[in-house]
Formats: structure tokens, C-alpha cells, sequence
């Protein structure tokens, strides 16, 4: 068999080049000790906007328009003039907003950015989510955008802890970011606190200022967004939708009759029902283990599982016993990552949570960590790791055998890299138990884990059946190779998917950071090797750890905001307010405050398919999925095409590819007249999660048709579509 040769074996028997060790050591410490205020530093380069003015125009004189009044002012006012110990009160940030301008409604709609609120306050205070007014339905351009104009109060309800000193006085804080609109759209900003006093009893707290506000818009405080409902109309009725309560519907109607007919059908909640068919535990089985079975053969396995097969080939010559002991632990490796996912879901579950599979893809962080360690799997199929001197017949022993630890990572990169997408009779499955108690989960979870694993432990359990696999030779080292560029395909598919994730500044540092991985797995694999000795092994890995180290904080910590935009919860994605207010990036929705140890932040809101409708070459537009817009489009009886959908998924991307942008099922849709809508799951959506629970299913892809004449009987599509199906299922639903 024709073995690859390591690097090493240039280097063997020399000194260690110590110059291209440190020659990158020092461009990168050069780099890191760069003066963050110089005009190139990295500290400038991550705040560089290609919109700010040349320093030579920076006294320019301004224009009439931009020496006007500012277009929003905001203030912090409260319902009171006190508050009472153990009591309650509402503080509000009233928008006072100049003619011709808008602010966002928490769903801005088409295209805007809502107000984001992060309060800062005393020890045992506690504050509500934000209370949103009624906002006001614009349409331009076919362009719907939900937000307010003139003043608008944004109300939290606070609670004061019990142990209050009576006649003390308590200051409360917010720091407001907003988008606020005209033929331009500028991004604002407000530092905004309050004083209140402490006093004896309700008595003693009088009206504010600002009460009748607070008051005058009490009504509008219910959030519209919560529930997706249409009433079909009756004879002499138009229907109305339930979200948002704009200014184009009552705001007291939310689906009754508003005219004379009657209504026949009555109040249709779409996002109040269940489609599962069956609750039966029975029903499930089956279909989950056939579901981890069909894993193996899923887009995003097939690398790993052809690097296994591979192994085993290699294996062939062992004894059984050995074959049997290394199928077993690539088995077990597969379970135990299934297992650690079902513990997972119940922790979230049991926090109040709600979890989807794939879930973890949603993290920028995770993909990173993902992406750095198939980039090292890659390098190794190279030949980077493969150790080739003329040493002992141990260690040329110990190059061409697979250890079980190897065996058992393998498993579980299976296991991970097979959840962003799910499988024929698996999206059921899990579907049932996302919504059942621990011991349900656990016990769908393994019965998956049971599929997917089964054919190993077939094949190793009776080796004799491995005489089916093709034959070990020289062609083995070419697949090997050609396995390590499609593990380079993988990477740069979790890079797309971090560009929907990250803001372009950042994902460059992260790039930068996979470079470094890259660069020192090289010095451990060019510099050592099982023939050296400990002490040289050990100065190359110190080596090598130091330039991991010095990569790490130049790309990560030496850099503002790239910590935070890969941890779990961050706004520094690519649909940032900084992208939004230049009319790039996504609309969003569910913009509320919470507590945190005294700082509520407002919670980010997800990223969406994008504030521009996506085309296909054939016309069809695949607008953002939105409460409203899904409200809207039933209402008025049209019927609707929803593609649950995300980047990370592979299924997603092939079926959109293969079947959804295609001739045939584009004509139809536009014959059809089929509103078409995109779910977009790549980062954490509330109202796409509790959809995809209606629907009895955990994760993506999902197909759903929308009747215009029954919105109330939606049409399921299976995860794996074709042309013929979809075109069938349109015109069923049309009927």
C-alpha cells in the first residue's frame, strides 16, 4: 500500500527551524501590540464604516435638514409619584417624535428595527417585558411596516422589593437604541434615569405628570403577536387578523363578527392547535429508529461515514475480535452524543426553554468549534498527522491502526454533524418527544441512536459480511485525500452559515482564527513525531499552544464585540442594528426586557431570511415569515406555501435547489397565485419554534400549504420532496 508521507520526514534528524516557528510568532505579536488608536490598527480597523466622512470633509458645513431638532426625543416617565415597598408601579419611555418621522413596532414588519431597552436597576427590583402600544400599518411599495408616529409610550410594570426604607429615594435606569425614519432612516440612542421616592402606602402616591398617557393607551397593551388567528368570513363579512391590531383593524376585534353574516366557521388559532395525528408512544418507535438508520445517508454525514467505512476496510485484516471492539466504541460513541443531546433538551425544557432539533447550530459559537474541528479532520485525511519514519514495528503499527479514541470521536461527529437536518419518519418522531416528559425523550433519543448505529454493530458483530465492501488496496490513500476536500466542502458550508450569523468584520476575525488552527496543527505535525523524544514533543506542543494562545486573543479578544456576537444570546449577528439602520439585514420581532444580576437587557432580536424578499430567476418572491404577514395573507383567503427552513440545514438547501426554485413548481406557484413564505430557523425564533411544535415537529426542513379556503387544514409535505409531490399538493389545496 502506497502510505503517505509526513512533512517530517523533511525535517527529520534536524534542529528545529526555529526561524519558521518564531518568524509568525513575531508578525503576530506585531500585530497584537499595534497602537489600537493608530489609523490602521485592528482596533480601527473593526469600527471602520465606509459611510463615515474623510477626515478633510469632517467641517464641512451641514445642511438645513441636519442642523434640524432631532427627530425622536425620549424621556423615562412613571404612572406615579412614588413607590410603595413591596408594591407595584409602571415606568414608561415615551417617544416624542417629529412630524414626517416613525419609530418600529416590536414586528417592524417588511424592513425597520424595533426600540431595544436594557434597564439598570436597584438590588431586588424586578421589571416586566416591555407593553407595546398599538402600532399603525403602513403599506409602500408593497412594503408593510408596522410602527408609530407622533408620541408613543413603551410601559414595564416593576416590582419593588418588600424591605424598602420609607422617604428614600430610588433612581432607575434604561439605555434605549432605536431606529427612527423618514426618506432616511437614522439609528438613535438615549441614556435615560428616573428618581422616585419611597413611600408609606398607595395613598400617599399621587398621579404623575404623565398618568393620563399611561391611561389613554391602557388598552393597547396586549401583545397582538402571541397567537396567529383568522376567522374565516361568513356571507356579508370581511376577515380580519388578530395580529397586529393595527390601525387598518380594530383594535377590538379579533375575529368576530364585524358585520351582519354570520360566522359560519368560527375563530380558526392556528398557533393554538395541535396537527399531530397520533400521541400513542407506539407509533413512534418504529419510525425513530428507521429515521437514525436513514441518518447515515444524509448530506451532512456522508463524509464521516465514508472515513468509517474506510477504517473498517483498513481493520479487515485484524483479528474479529479487534473489528468487533472497534465497531462497538464507534457505536457507543454514537449513543452517548445522542444521550448527551436528550439530557440537554430536558435541562432547557425544565429552565422553561423551548428547543428544537438542530437547536445547537443556532449558537455562532458552537459552528465555530464545529469548523475547527473538521478543519483538523481534513488536514489529517491530507496526511498532515500521519506519521511515516522508520522507527519500531510498534509505532508503524500504531500509524496504520485506528485507536478508540479516534474510533469513538468519529461516532460522535457523526452524531453532531447529522442533526441540523432531519430525516424521512424522524422529524415525527422527535416531534412527539420534544413535547413529552424527560423519560420519553431519552427513550426516543436512544432508539434513534439505536438506528443510526445499527449497521456498524451488523457489521462488526458478523465481520464475515465486510467481504461485501470493496477490497483494501492503493485506492484507499486517494479516497482518504479526496474524503479530506469534502471535509473542506463542510467548512466552508458552516462558514456560509456563519455569515448569516456574524457581522462581516467579525467573521473575518474568525477566519483568521481557523487559519491559526490550521497553522499550528502544521507545527505539531512538522516538528515532531513518535520518534522524538518527550522533551522535544513537549517544547513543540508549548510552541504551538503559545501561537494558538497569541491567535485566540488577536482574533477574538483583542477585537470589540467578536466575544459576544459567538455567545449564546448576542445581537452581533449579520442583521445588526449598525446593518439595519443602512437598510441592509433583517426585520425582527419580540424585543423584551428581562433581569440580569440589576442589568435587564433587551433581548436581540432573530435574524430573519432578510428585510428583502428572497426571487428565483422564475419570479417568485419568498417573502420573510411573519405573524402578520401569515395573518394578512389568510385573511384574505390566499393561499400560502411555508418553507420551514434554515442555513445550516443541507436537506433545506438541496430541496430548495432541486425542487422549490425549479421551473415546473415556480410556474405553478405563480399560476396558482400562492403567496410563498420563508421560516427562517437559522438563529432562535419564538414564533418559528412554536409553529414547528404545532405541527408536531422539532426541527427543519417543513413543508406546509396553507388552503385559502381552509387555512384550519394545512397540508404537511414529508422532509424529502420532489417536483411531482409539490405540484400535487398545490393543486389539491386550490381546490
Amino acid at each position: 500500500m502506497v502510505r503517505n508521507i509526513s512533512p517530517l520526514k523533511f525535517f527529520a534528524g534536524k534542529k528545529l527551524c526555529r526561524p519558521v516557528v518564531l518568524l509568525p510568532l513575531l508578525c503576530l505579536l506585531s500585530l497584537a501590540l499595534w497602537p489600537t488608536g493608530s489609523a490602521l490598527g485592528p482596533a480601527s480597523l473593526n469600527s471602520f464604516n465606509p459611510f463615515d466622512p474623510l477626515p478633510a470633509l469632517a467641517q464641512a458645513p451641514v445642511s438645513a435638514e441636519e442642523a434640524s431638532p432631532e427627530p425622536v426625543k425620549a424621556k423615562l416617565v412613571s404612572d406615579g409619584t412614588g413607590i410603595v415597598p413591596g408594591g407595584k408601579f409602571k415606568l414608561g419611555v415615551q417617544f416624542d417624535i417629529q412630524p414626517g418621522w416613525h419609530t418600529y413596532y416590536k414586528d417592524p414588519g417588511d424592513s425597520g428595527m424595533p426600540p431595544n431597552f436594557t434597564w439598570t436597576l436597584p438590588a431586588g427590583f424586578s421589571a416586566g417585558p416591555i407593553l407595546w402600544q398599538k402600532p399603525h400599518k403602513t403599506v409602500e411599495a408593497e412594503i408593510v411596516a408596522y410602527g408609530y408616529e407622533g408620541t408613543v409610550l413603551h410601559v414595564s410594570e416593576l416590582s419593588a422589593p418588600a424591605d424598602l426604607k420609607v422617604g428614600a429615594k430610588v433612581t432607575f435606569k434604561v439605555k434605549v437604541k432605536y431606529l427612527t425614519c423618514k426618506e432616511i432612516c437614522l439609528p438613535g440612542k438615549a441614556d435615560l434615569e428616573i428618581t422616585l421616592p419611597v413611600v408609606a402606602s398607595p395613598a400617599a402616591v399621587g398621579k404623575s405628570a404623565e398618568a393620563p398617557a399611561f391611561d389613554a393607551v391602557g388598552g393597547g397593551f396586549n401583545d397582538p403577536v402571541s397567537t396567529l388567528s383568522v376567522t374565516p368570513p361568513g356571507d356579508h363579512q370581511s376577515a380580519s387578523a388578530g395580529a397586529p391590531a393595527a390601525d387598518d383593524h380594530s383594535a377590538n376585534d379579533k375575529g368576530g363578527n364585524s358585520g351582519g353574516g354570520e360566522n359560519k366557521s368560527g375563530k380558526v388559532s392556528v398557533l393554538d392547535q395541535n396537527y399531530g395525528a397520533s400521541e400513542s408512544l407506539v407509533n413512534y418507535i418504529l419510525p425513530a429508529f428507521l429515521g437514525g438508520l436513514i441518518l447515515n445517508v444524509m448530506p451532512c454525514v456522508l463524509p464521516v461515514i465514508a472515513i468509517k467505512v474506510l477504517s473498517l476496510l483498513e481493520q479487515a485484516k485484524e483479528e474479529p475480535a479487534k473489528i468487533k471492539l472497534l465497531g462497538l466504541v464507534f457505536a457507543a460513541g454514537i449513543i452517548s452524543s445522542f444521550m448527551v443531546l436528550a439530557l440537554t433538551v430536558i435541562a432547557i425544557k425544565a429552565a422553561g426553554q423551548s428547543v428544537g432539533w438542530g437547536f445547537q447550530f443556532q449558537y455562532p459559537g458552537f459552528v465555530v468549534i464545529m469548523a475547527a474541528v473538521i478543519l483538523l479532520m481534513s488536514l489529517s485525511l491530507f496526511g498532515l498527522f500521519y506519521v511515516n519514519v522508520q522507527a519500531s514495528g510498534q509505532i508503524d503499527k500504531l500509524a496504520r491502526q485506528e485507536g478508540l479514541v479516534g474510533t469513538f470521536f468519529k461516532g460522535v461527529l457523526a452524531t453532531v454533524l447529522s442533526t441540523p437536518c432531519t430525516a424521512p419518519f424522524l422529524g415525527a418522531a422527535l416531534g412527539f418527544a420534544f413535547a413529552q416528559p424527560a423519560q420519553i425523550i431519552a427513550l426516543i433519543f436512544f432508539t434513534v441512536a439505536l438506528g443510526m448505529a445499527s449497521p456498524y454493530l451488523l457489521l462488526t458483530i458478523n465481520p464475515k459480511w465486510m467481504k461485501f465492501l470493496p477490497k483494501p488496496g492503493d485506492w484507499m490513500d486517494k479516497f482518504k485525500q479526496s474524503m479530506g476536500f469534502v471535509m473542506l466542502g463542510t467548512v466552508i458550508w458552516l462558514d456560509y452559515v456563519l455569515a448569516s450569523e456574524l457581522s462581516a468584520m467579525t467573521l473575518m476575525w474568525v477566519n483568521f482564527w481557523f487559519v491559526g488552527v490550521a497553522f499550528c496543527a502544521w507545527i505539531i505535525a512538522s516538528f515532531s513525531d513518535l520518534s522524538s523524544s518527550q522533551t522535544r514533543r513537549n517544547k513543540v506542543f508549548a510552541s504551538a499552544a503559545a501561537t494558538f494562545a497569541l491567535f485566540t486573543y488577536i482574533c477574538f479578544f483583542l477585537q470589540p464585540g467578536v466575544i459576544a456576537a459567538l455567545l449564546p444570546g448576542s445581537s452581533a449577528t449579520a442583521g445588526s442594528a449598525d446593518h439595519r439602520a443602512m437598510g441592509v439585514g433583517a426585520s425582527a420581532s419580540g424585543v423584551e426586557s428581562g433581569v440580569d444580576s440589576g442589568a435587564v437587557s433587551g433581548s436581540p432580536p432573530p435574524a430573519r431570511s432578510g428585510a428583502i424578499a428572497d426571487s428565483n430567476e422564475y419570479g417568485i418572491n419568498w417573502e420573510p415569515f411573519t405573524v402578520q404577514k401569515l395573518n394578512d395573507a389568510l385573511s384574505d383567503k390566499k393561499t400560502v406555501f411555508l418553507d420551514f427552513t434554515a442555513d445550516w440545514c443541507l436537506t433545506c438547501k438541496v430541496n430548495e435547489k432541486t425542487v422549490l426554485a425549479t421551473k415546473a413548481v415556480s410556474e405553478q406557484l405563480k399560476a396558482l397565485h400562492v403567496v410563498t413564505m420563508k421560516a427562517d430557523w437559522t438563529k432562535q425564533d419564538a414564533d418559528i419554534t412554536k409553529l414547528l411544535n404545532k405541527f408536531n415537529r422539532s426541527g427543519v426542513p417543513l413543508y406546509v400549504i396553507f388552503p385559502g379556503n381552509h387555512p384550519d387544514k394545512p397540508i404537511v409535505l414529508p422532509e424529502v420532496i420532489d417536483q411531482s409531490l409539490v405540484i400535487a399538493k398545490l393543486q389539491e389545496a386550490v381546490k
